[in-house]
């Protein structure tokens, strides 16, 4: 399967933060605006995304043969978008020093090509990755939630409407 599913293509990019850089990357991180004011936000086919810290892994007991330890911070950097990685990355490139300017080897966003290679040689692949509704694209996804939102309101508009009655607006509403 690997990072594409359908439409669909699952990036992650873990890279090591820079000694003593951590708490500013997760301060950088909690600062930046959520929801529509995201920067994420301006992405425009982009799914989701998330942006985290980690600092060490969770032992699980003794069936755990060994304690895995990490040599540095790393920052963990997941998303899934439609279409190809090329251009995703162009478009992520404007912001992404925000959170990356904390890891190592990272020199900025400023070269397109140099941008590209560092976030390549930091990919991981997807091992799994599923999508409920694979050939579902983020304005189609927008365009059912705007129907439903629609028709909730004619559902409730429409109430206790006679059956011609609600037909003829039915029709009238949904025939654009």
């Amino acid at each position: 399967m690997g990072n594409r599913v359908g439409c669909a293509y699952s990036l992650t990019v873990v890279a090591s933060i820079v000694a003593g850089r951590e708490q500013a990357a997760r301060d950088a991180i909690a600062a930046l605006p959520v929801g529509a004011d995201s920067p994420l936000a301006g992405l425009r086919d982009l799914h989701f995304s998330r942006i985290h810290v980690v600092s060490e892994l969770v032992f699980q007991g003794p069936q755990q043969r060994r304690r895995d330890r990490l040599r540095a911070a790393q920052l963990v950097f997941t998303s899934t978008f439609d279409g190809e990685l090329a251009p995703y990355l162009e478009a992520l490139r404007p912001i992404a020093d925000t959170w990356w300017q904390f890891c190592e080897g990272y020199a900025g966003s400023a070269d397109g090509e140099a941008f590209a290679r560092w976030v390549r040689d930091r990919q991981i692949n997807s091992s799994l990755f599923a999508s409920a509704h694979p050939d579902a694209t983020v304005p189609g996804v927008l365009d059912s939630l705007a129907l439903r939102e629609r028709v909730i309101d004619f559902a409730i508009a429409a109430r206790g409407l006679a059956a011609a009655d609600l037909q003829r607006r039915f029709r009238d509403e949904f025939a654009r």
